[in-house]
C-alpha cells in the first residue's frame, strides 16, 4: 500500500493559479470592466490597477501554498487527502465506497505529460470526491491498481450484501467476458460531428454572450454596420441567416471533432474503459455491474441516414458532469448496432417487435403537439406578414406528434424492459429488471376515460435518478408490466 504522503507534481501550482484566475474573472469582470473601460476618473483607474496587481500576487502565493499543503496517500483501507494552511481539511475515503477512478488531461497536463485523476464514490456529489490535478500516468495507474486490488480483497472477505444476492443469481451463468476493443474511424468521426445537435448549443451560447455584452458594452456601432438589412429583401435576409447557421454548424463540427478524436472503447476484466479527446484527453472506467441502462438515441437528422448514438446510464459519478449518461458510441450504424452491443453490453441489446400504442392514443399525442397555436395566433395577428410563417410551427409539431405516437412502444424480453419514446428525436431505453429502482404507473382523468396509462421506469444515474417514460399505453399493458416487475409476484407465483 502507498502509505507515504505524496504531493502533486509542481505543475499543480499552474493549474491552481488558472483555476483561481478564472473564478476571479467570473466574479469581478463587471466591476473591473466598468473601472477600466467606462470610468473616466483617473484615481479610480489607478485603484483598480493596484487591486488587479494585488489579486495577481495573492493568486500566485495561494497557488504555491495550496500545492505545498496538499498531500494524498492510501493507508489502512482508505484514500487519505489532507490540505489547507489555516484551516486544515482531512478527507478519509474508505476504499469499499470508491466506485470509479477516471483520468483526463488538459493542455497543461499534456505539456508536462501528466494526468488529472478523479475518484468518485457511491454517494457522489457536485464534484468528484477526490481530484488529483497533476500526477504522472504511472502514478495514476499505481493508484488505480492499489485501490481496486484492495477493494477486491475486501469484497472477497466480506459477506455479500443482500441487495447483490439477487443480482449475482441473475449473473451466475455469465461467461468470463472476452476483451474487446473499438476505435472510431475518421469516417465515423466526421459523420458524428456533421450530424450532431451541437449547433443548438453554439447558437444558445452566442445568444447568452450577446445578452451579457449588450448590458456592459455599447453595441450601437455594430447595429449601424448591419443597418442595411432593414431595407434588404427576403432573399438577402435568408442568405444572411443561412450563412450564420452554416458558421454555427461549422463550429459545432469542429467542437465535436476535438471532443471525440481518438475515441476508443475497451472491454476488459468486467470493465469498460472509454477514452477520447484531442486538446483535453479523458479516460473513464465503468465497471459492468454499475451499468443501469443503455439509451439508443436517433435524432431527426441521423434517423433517416440510419445512424444512432448509444449512451450508458451508470450509478456513481458527479452532478457537475455534462450529462447523466456516458457516451458509449457517439455514432453507430443501425446495421452494426446489435453486433456491437453484443460485444460490449450483451445484457442490453434491444429487441424488435415492440408492443405499440392503441389507436385511441393518437388523439392525445396530436392534442399535446398543438401547443404552438398559443404562439401562432398572436404572432399572425400582430406581426403580419412575417407572423404567418409561424404557422409552419404547427405543421412541424403535428408531424412530431404523429411520429411520437407511431414510434412509442414497449417490450418485455426475459429480464429486460425495452421502452421507446420520442420528444424530438427517438430514444430507446433498455433496462434490466434488477436495475429498476421504481416502476410507476400514472393515469390522468382523461387517460382513465380512454383506459390509457403512462408507464415510468426509474434507475440510478450518478447521484440522481433517471426516468424513462412511455405515455398512453393500454391500461392492461401497464398492469402486465407491473406483474412482470413485481417481486412479490415472482416469489409467490
Amino acid at each position: 500500500m502507498m502509505s507515504e504522503p505524496k504531493r502533486l507534481h509542481p505543475a499543480a501550482m499552474i493549474l491552481n493559479f488558472f483555476a483561481g484566475l478564472v473564478e476571479t474573472v467570473k466574479n469581478y469582470i463587471i466591476p473591473f470592466g466598468v473601472a477600466f473601460f467606462l470610468n473616466k476618473n483617473h484615481t479610480v483607474t489607478i485603484i483598480a490597477s493596484a487591486a488587479v496587481g494585488l489579486i495577481f500576487i495573492f493568486l500566485v502565493v495561494s497557488s504555491i501554498i495550496k500545492w505545498r499543503k496538499f498531500t494524498y496517500r492510501v493507508e489502512e483501507d482508505e484514500l487519505r487527502v489532507e490540505e489547507g494552511l489555516i484551516t486544515k481539511k482531512k478527507r478519509y475515503i474508505p476504499i469499499e465506497r470508491i466506485q470509479t477512478v477516471n483520468t483526463s488531461a488538459g493542455i497543461i497536463q499534456q505539456i508536462f505529460k501528466l494526468v488529472k485523476l478523479q475518484v468518485e464514490t457511491a454517494g457522489g456529489g457536485k464534484e468528484a470526491e477526490v481530484i488529483l490535478s497533476a500526477i504522472s500516468q504511472t502514478e495514476a495507474e499505481n493508484i488505480k491498481q492499489a485501490l481496486f486490488e484492495r477493494k477486491r480483497e475486501i469484497n472477497a472477505v466480506e459477506s455479500e450484501p443482500a441487495d447483490l444476492k439477487r443480482e449475482s443469481a441473475g449473473e451466475a451463468d455469465e461467461k468470463e467476458p472476452v476483451d474487446m476493443t473499438y476505435e472510431m474511424s475518421g469516417k465515423e468521426l466526421l459523420a458524428a460531428a456533421s450530424t450532431s445537435s451541437g449547433i443548438g448549443v453554439i447558437i444558445s451560447g452566442i445568444f447568452a454572450i450577446y445578452t451579457q455584452l449588450d448590458e456592459i458594452v455599447n453595441l450601437n456601432w455594430l447595429y449601424d454596420k448591419f443597418s442595411f438589412l432593414n431595407k434588404a429583401g427576403a432573399t438577402v435576409i435568408a442568405f444572411v441567416i443561412f450563412v450564420a447557421l452554416f458558421i454555427a454548424w461549422l463550429l459545432s463540427v469542429i467542437g465535436m471533432m476535438l471532443k471525440y478524436t481518438d475515441f476508443k472503447v475497451v472491454r476488459k476484466n468486467n470493465e469498460i474503459i472509454i477514452s477520447r479527446g484531442l486538446i483535453e484527453k479523458h479516460q473513464m472506467t465503468i465497471p459492468l455491474h454499475r451499468i443501469q441502462a443503455v439509451k439508443i438515441k436517433e435524432s431527426l437528422i441521423r434517423q433517416p441516414l440510419g445512424f444512432v448514438s448509444v449512451t450508458i446510464v451508470s450509478a456513481g459519478g458527479t452532478v457537475s458532469e455534462e450529462d447523466k449518461s456516458t457516451v458509449l458510441f457517439p455514432i453507430a450504424s443501425k446495421k452494426t448496432l446489435r453486433k456491437r452491443l453484443e460485444q460490449f453490453v450483451p445484457e442490453y441489446v434491444p429487441e424488435e417487435g415492440l408492443n405499440r400504442l392503441p389507436k385511441r392514443a393518437l388523439r392525445r399525442y396530436m392534442f399535446r403537439a398543438s401547443w404552438p397555436l398559443l404562439a401562432v395566433i398572436p404572432l399572425s395577428v400582430f406581426l403580419p406578414p412575417w407572423g404567418y410563417l409561424s404557422i409552419l410551427l404547427i405543421l412541424f409539431f403535428w408531424v412530431i406528434g404523429y411520429l411520437s405516437y407511431r414510434d412509442a412502444g414497449w417490450k418485455i424480453s426475459g429480464e429486460k424492459l425495452i421502452m421507446t419514446s420520442r420528444f424530438i428525436g427517438r430514444t430507446t431505453a433498455v433496462v434490466q429488471r434488477r436495475r429498476m429502482q421504481v416502476y410507476e404507473v400514472s393515469r390522468s382523468y382523461f387517460q382513465r376515460r380512454k383506459k390509457l396509462a403512462s408507464i415510468h421506469a426509474v434507475t440510478k444515474s450518478n447521484v440522481l435518478l433517471e426516468k424513462f417514460s412511455v405515455k398512453d399505453v393500454d391500461e392492461k399493458d401497464s398492469e402486465d408490466i407491473f406483474e412482470w416487475y413485481s417481486y412479490e409476484k415472482r416469489v409467490n407465483g
